[in-house]
């Protein structure tokens, strides 16, 4: 794990344990307690770039899970939240930490 608390494991597509790390934290404009998330399990794409997922974390008591969102139009909410300046700084927070 690069940063415990930015990082979690998963199955992939393939049903591995893989390692992802949160690259991203997205206000949800529907629910401030369950805020979107973009993560990374360090699959390549066609340009050897990471794949971006993304996800909302939802609390349970006093865990978190992470669902995984597929849906195109809630990505694109979520694309257009990472356009914001503050969550654009915070996300520069969290990737500095990751490094």
């Amino acid at each position: 794990m690069k940063y415990e608390d930015l990082s979690f494991e998963m199955k992939n597509k393939d049903g591995l344990d893989v390692v992802c790390d949160i690259t991203a934290v997205v206000p949800n404009p529907d629910n401030d307690d369950e805020p979107y998330v973009v993560f990374t399990d360090y699959e390549l794409d066609d340009n050897n770039d990471f794949v971006d997922r993304y996800g909302k974390l939802i609390q349970i008591e006093n865990d978190f899970v992470l669902k995984e969102i597929v849906d195109e139009p809630t990505i694109n909410i979520i694309k257009e939240g990472l356009k914001d300046e503050t969550v654009q700084y915070v996300n520069k927070e969290i990737n500095d930490n990751l490094e």
